[in-house]
């Protein structure tokens, strides 16, 4: 735990009750299991990132664990480093998120800052940063939207955000029209050794 606090800048008993609250359960295990069978690991910021890059990514891919959001990846990959594992964080970088809330203005300077927090706590050669959210990536995977349709579910609205669906829809879909920058981050995760977020 000594490890995390230094790469945060923080305490040792306030990195350790951060890794216990704030990361969902059974990540912090997630990460040293494949530590230990030599995986590499892809941090996300929540469930349906990984329910579809699980799919997309599996066989030989990085074990896929969500943080919790995207305030909590730093802490992730601190833990994940820690623990032993080859860390790669995926960040959404919300660009057009804003536009879509109700407050556009102060969504637009929220979503910015967040986004800056974490490039600005991790290495620029372990993060993929998105253009805007999972969805808009989604979205120009067309064998995934039929799929998704068929399942009921879509990538915006009510039925959005749905982690079984997602991964229905990723196992049905075809890989050959899945986005290229998805389908990199097998490549990305391969062959780095582990490492805290500051190295």
């Amino acid at each position: 735990m000594a490890l995390v606090a230094a790469s945060l800048g923080t305490s040792t008993a306030r990195a350790r009750r951060l890794a216990r609250t704030a990361l969902p359960p059974g990540s912090v295990r997630s990460a040293r299991a494949a530590a230990a069978r030599g995986r590499p690991v892809l941090l996300v910021e929540g469930a349906t990132d990984a329910a579809v890059l699980t799919v997309l990514l599996g066989g030989d891919g990085p074990l896929v664990v969500a943080a919790g959001g995207k305030h909590v990846l730093p802490l992730a990959a601190a833990v994940a480093g820690a623990v032993g594992a080859d860390w790669h964080v995926l960040v959404d970088g919300d660009g057009d998120g804003w536009q879509r809330a109700a407050n556009r203005s102060r969504a637009r300077a929220t979503h910015a800052r967040s986004t800056r927090r974490v490039l600005d706590a991790l290495p620029p050669q372990r993060c993929t940063v998105l253009p805007d959210a999972l969805e808009a990536e989604l979205a120009g995977w067309p064998s995934f939207v039929a799929a998704l349709r068929r399942l009921g579910g879509e990538l915006s609205g009510p039925a959005a955000k749905d982690p079984a669906r997602y991964a229905a829809a990723a196992a049905a879909a075809g890989t050959a029209d899945a986005p290229e920058r998805l389908v990199a981050l097998r490549r990305l995760t391969r062959g780095r050794r582990p490492g805290p977020p500051g190295g």
